[in-house]
């Protein structure tokens, strides 16, 4: 085959080619094209007929091109743009799991809802998952669409599965961020010290509770401390009163700071949970209700809080006969967590109107009322004030299902 045939044909076989290329950025999906290629052969040239060589009749290879065309199927992507976040068709999408009936929540959500979008100027929409498990899954699932109110051990979870980011933290009617729990022992029992309970009676109301329970469990696994029968009581109040009467030797309950003189703060790690006692004065009902020990704090006494002060009417010598032996590590309230994809300037926007919104009296109305979630208002989160939740399940070797009884 001569030099010129043989370009030609190659020449063919490129434009084939990039006809291939710009059907396929074109299409819309499979596409048939044909395409020309060269196929190189073998021929046979016969040897000139007056020739007396015998070898010279052999035949002689002799390389040729034949242009053969073939069918090839073309198949492109179309990638599709989504529509941005905060958009009529895809709002933001603000997850609350059934604390309550689900249609309180919807009602009571949608003035949220319309103070975020008059703030940011996006569109937002209440979900309820099923469950906690479920608000986890969406988070992880739709990371830039998702903000959910969760458990704080809700939030462990979605951190350590996808990344997600706590943004606030809701502050309750006791002005805290965080609850704790408290060992409670009789006194002059014997028992001054943790060690001390090696083989005791343990009566416990909240069992899964990570503030009542779970977290104390911790800590006596790791000091290689094993209580004897654990008694189950139906709540805080049979504990302690189980514990008086001697059917167990400690309890755990709730734990609430007392209130100070002149309003100086409780602080946790630093304040003992009963100094007050150091006045050596019993507890008594002030005329508004309260248990105080030397007045209200206004006038340099100290409000009780914790769960024996419920007793105190038909138990006035509750805190006579029984002292807090320790105390658990603070546990995160609820707390708004962002997806990890979540657009950071959208969050910031995001995350100034719910602070805006919680201390509203529009949400002490609605989200915020003591019938529903009870906040007073929500502040920021550090990821390190989840440690101890952390320290449970680690301690414990718990798996996220371990928890949803508590947070469910």
């Amino acid at each position: 085959m001569n030099t010129k045939l043989l370009a030609r044909a190659t020449a063919m076989a490129m434009l084939s080619l990039s006809i291939i290329w710009l059907l396929a950025a074109c299409a819309q999906g499979p596409a048939i094209v044909e395409v020309t290629r060269l196929v190189d052969r073998e021929v046979t040239a016969a040897a000139p007929a007056d020739s007396a060589d015998p070898a010279a009749t052999a035949p002689l290879p002799t390389p040729a091109a034949t242009i053969v065309t073939v069918t090839v199927v073309a198949t492109t992507v179309v990638e599709v743009t989504p529509r941005p976040l905060g958009s009529e068709e895809r709002p933001v999408q603000l997850l609350f799991p059934p604390v309550a009936n689900t249609a309180v929540i919807m009602q009571r959500g949608e003035s949220l809802a319309q103070a975020l979008e008059t703030t940011t100027g996006a569109n937002f929409a209440i979900s309820i998952p099923d469950d906690e498990a479920t608000a986890v899954d969406l988070l992880c699932s739709a990371p830039a669409d998702t903000i959910a109110f969760i458990s704080a051990a809700a939030y462990t979870i979605a951190s350590e599965r996808c990344g997600a980011q706590a943004a606030l933290v809701a502050r309750g009617d006791d002005d805290l961020t965080w609850e704790t729990g408290m060992i409670v022992t009789r006194a002059g029992g014997g028992i001054n010290e943790l060690a001390d309970l090696e083989g005791k009676r343990w009566v416990v109301a909240d069992t899964g509770s990570l503030a009542n329970d779970l977290y104390f469990r911790a800590i006596l696994a790791e000091a290689g401390i094993t209580p004897g029968e654990i008694i189950t009581a139906p709540e805080d109040s049979s504990a302690l009163l189980a514990l008086r009467d001697g059917e167990a030797d400690f309890a755990t309950a709730v734990f609430v700071p007392p209130l100070m003189p002149f309003a100086r703060p409780w602080v946790f790690g630093e304040t003992d949970p009963e100094e007050w006692r150091v006045l050596g004065i019993s507890p008594t009902r002030s005329p508004i209700g309260y248990v105080v020990v030397a007045g209200d704090p206004e006038n340099g006494g100290y409000r009780l809080r914790d769960a024996r002060s419920r007793l105190f009417d038909t138990t006035a010598d509750i805190f006579d006969v029984t002292r807090i032996l320790t105390l658990s590590a603070p546990i995160p309230r609820e707390t708004v967590v962002v997806g990890a994809d979540f657009p950071f300037a959208l969050a910031r926007q995001t995350v100034a109107a719910l602070v805006e919104f919680a201390a509203s009296e529009t949400c002490q109305t609605s989200l915020c009322s003591a019938d529903l979630y009870g906040w007073t208002g929500l502040e920021p989160a550090d990821d390190a004030i989840y440690d101890p939740i952390r320290f449970i399940t680690d301690t414990l070797d718990l798996e996220a299902a371990d928890l949803w009884s508590e947070t469910d």
